[in-house]
């Protein structure tokens, strides 16, 4: 039995997965306060992302797509980013 999804494929994969990798990538690593673990948390979830889907619509397992390379880089940057700024600022306070 094949499940019906009615979400727009264009919408899911340009909006809907990099907003959920990227986002729980970047919420992790500022909460263990390593910039690293971004990208990583973005790989596995958008892998599984996809493992999912291609056994839901296609019942078997295709190769991973370009999104597993390019979702972790952004997600780097950002978490990167705001580890640093909290960074700064805790310096900055103990400098006051």
């Amino acid at each position: 039995m094949m499940l019906v999804f009615f979400i727009d494929s264009f919408i899911w994969q340009l909006v809907i997965v990099p907003i959920l990798t990227i986002g729980t990538g970047v919420l992790i690593a500022i909460r263990v306060e390593k910039a690293y673990v971004a990208p990583l948390i973005t790989l596995v979830l958008n892998l599984a992302i996809e493992m999912t889907m291609s056994l839901v619509y296609y019942e078997t397992l295709h190769s991973p797509s370009s999104w597993n390379v390019l979702l972790p880089i952004p997600a780097f940057l950002i978490a990167y980013a705001f580890i640093g700024k909290r960074k700064t600022e805790r310096h900055m306070e103990n400098l006051s």
